[in-house]
């Protein structure tokens, strides 16, 4: 029986082709208009332009267990900084070098736009220096160091890391703000 149907559906075709082709070409209009029109219940990705977003740069070079701990400190409070919104906060991970082979790593940050560029240890004191002294318009601090360079805060490491963090986060904040 099912043969003759099949026999009757082709016939029909033959005999009314563009009849069955409008139909076809009907039926996909009508499923391709309920699709779009009914909408995707799924929510739409957000973008931001984070592109004028203030960005904060932190270097850090592995040389001993208590810049370990600074470095992670500094970036929570970056971290921090960020999410309360309009900063971007990068970290840039030096090899362990000497301080005079540290400052193309931080004339690299400087060629990134960095809006501040947080150097992490002592170690670090001598290529910040050179490279604040080279880069009068940029920002720099420098965590467990002491500068007396005029562009360069110094963050003393002296109340642990919730204390950093939170010191590391309000100078970026001041700095996003100026």
């Amino acid at each position: 029986m099912p043969v003759p149907t099949i026999a009757r559906l082709v016939g029909g075709v033959r005999r009314r082709p563009v009849l069955v082709g409008g139909g076809a070409v009907t039926a996909v209009v009508a499923v391709t208009l309920t699709v779009l029109l009914t909408g995707n219940d799924a929510p739409s990705p957000r973008a931001d332009n984070v592109s004028r977003n203030f960005r904060a740069c932190l270097l850090v070079s592995p040389t001993n267990a208590t810049d370990a701990g600074l470095a992670r400190a500094a970036w929570q409070g970056m971290q921090r900084a960020a999410g309360a919104g309009h900063v971007n906060a990068q970290r840039f991970p030096t090899p362990t070098i000497d301080a005079k082979a540290a400052l193309p790593y931080i004339n690299g940050a400087v060629q990134q736009h960095c809006g501040l560029i947080i150097a992490v240890g002592a170690g670090m004191k001598p290529a910040t220096e050179a490279a604040a002294a080279a880069n009068p318009h940029q920002r720099f601090a420098l965590v467990g160091g002491a500068s007396s360079h005029p562009r360069i805060a110094s963050v003393a490491a002296t109340d642990g890391s919730k204390g950093l963090s939170a010191k590391v986060e309000r100078l970026i904040a001041a700095n996003a703000a100026a």
